[in-house]
């Protein structure tokens, strides 16, 4: 996967963790915390627009707006209000515009933002390695959009991707999408129903009914498992409701002939997924825990990539010389003893910020004595940023372990064993 791909994809998710935190901020009052939320999500928002070549400026500074009236300790909704009276702007008029958070205004930015989030232009061509699970892919796309075919070459259009955390399953649903230049719809199952209480299910029909509007489409339920867990479980009615309703779209009744419809499903626990939900996608695709390739590219993202190289062979960043070929950079090297002990990219990223972090410490020894005199004089401060040493990432590895257990891992495999398309 190349490094472009890999660093649009975390930025996405940095931006739509500061999102989320500066709504949840604001609804519950804390201003100044809304604002550092909004300006974080603007900033990233930015780099984004920068990274991926797409023009957001005005989605930018309408955050860089709500986070400058929150730090004023002025309520949103009240600013824009008076902004709406004074300028005879209506919601749609040539005034600041709604505010990102609030009755209509919340809707319509929220909506411009889940837009914003479903626009993807990652290509099969971002993706190193995963060869298998590029061909399973590439094949149902492949059949899905050949009209012409025999009644008993069914074209495959329900995918489940299952696998460790952080081992790309987002960006290959974003891949399918961006080859077909596709509308692509990314759904979080685990906030639907917080975010559309008692209207779940319509959500859910409409969204497979525009998806078909649109076609072609790809649909892609993130966390499917947050949702559609065993009905003999504990569930209540509502999620039950919404289950069923999944269930019967995902069955296709009233889909059109001419319509292409590619629904992509991930978890990272397919065990826990109920037996209906597992029936409904024919392809279940491993996507395993990320090669050296991969994980090189990781590395360098949360290092070289942000502004901090390494200094020191590659033989000295891992305990086991044999883990470091001729010709290795130290990111390929660190690389490969995170593929050996089993690291994911969530792990890798943990790893490089323990690293970087504790060259911080080395360097910067005053810096909580600066925390005590006053937070100005931090603002004005220049930090001493060097290189990463051997000693740094020795210190990593000792405090950041890998995450899933080998046993967790082998239940993936074995659970492809059993429930897997085997190539």
């Amino acid at each position: 996967m190349t490094h472009d791909a890999y660093r649009i994809e975390i930025l996405r998710e940095q931006y739509e963790d500061s999102f989320e935190s500066a709504q949840e901020h604001r609804r519950e009052g804390r201003k100044q915390a809304a604002a550092r939320a909004y300006a974080d999500a603007a900033e990233t928002l930015a780099k984004l627009d920068e990274a991926s070549d797409v023009d957001r400026a005005h989605q930018v500074e309408r955050l860089e707006r709500a986070a400058e009236i929150l730090r004023r300790g002025e309520d949103l909704e009240d600013h824009f209000k008076r902004n709406q009276e004074s300028t005879g702007d209506g919601p749609s008029g040539g005034g600041d515009g709604p505010p990102p958070g609030g009755g209509e205004g919340d809707e319509e930015m929220r909506a411009q933002m889940e837009s914003f989030i479903a626009e993807t232009s990652t290509t099969w061509q971002d993706i190193g390695g995963l060869d298998d699970v590029q061909h399973d892919l590439k094949q149902a796309v492949a059949l899905g959009s050949i009209a012409d075919k025999p009644d008993a070459v069914s074209a495959t259009e329900r995918v489940l991707m299952f696998g460790p955390p952080g081992t790309g399953k987002t960006l290959l649903a974003s891949a399918v999408a961006g080859s077909l230049d596709a509308t692509f719809f990314k759904i979080e199952l685990g906030n639907l129903l917080s975010k559309w209480y008692g209207e779940s299910s319509k959500q859910i029909s409409a969204l497979f009914e525009t998806a078909a509007e649109l076609s072609p489409s790809v649909i892609f339920l993130d966390e499917v498992d947050s949702l559609a867990q065993s009905r003999d479980g504990d569930m209540n009615e509502t999620s039950r409701r919404v289950l069923d309703t999944l269930l019967a779209e995902l069955d296709g009744v009233d889909k059109g002939s001419d319509d292409f419809v590619l629904t992509l499903a991930a978890t990272n626990t397919p065990w826990h997924l109920d037996s209906a939900i597992r029936s409904r996608f024919p392809k279940r695709i491993h996507v395993p825990l990320p090669g050296v390739d991969a994980a090189t590219e990781i590395i360098r993202i949360h290092t070289v990539h942000g502004g901090v190289e390494f200094e020191g062979h590659p033989t000295a960043f891992v305990d086991d010389p044999g883990l470091a070929s001729d010709g290795d950079s130290p990111a390929r090297a660190i690389a490969r003893r995170c593929v050996d002990d089993g690291y994911t990219g969530r792990d890798m990223e943990a790893l490089c910020r323990a690293a970087v972090n504790n060259m911080i410490d080395q360097r910067n020894p005053d810096l909580a004595r600066l925390v005590d005199e006053s937070v100005k004089r931090l603002r004005s401060h220049t930090l001493d940023v060097g290189r990463i040493q051997p000693r740094d990432i020795a210190h990593a590895f000792a405090t950041t372990a890998p995450s899933l257990p080998e046993e967790d891992v082998a239940r993936f495999y074995d659970w492809n064993d059993e429930y897997g398309s085997q190539t």
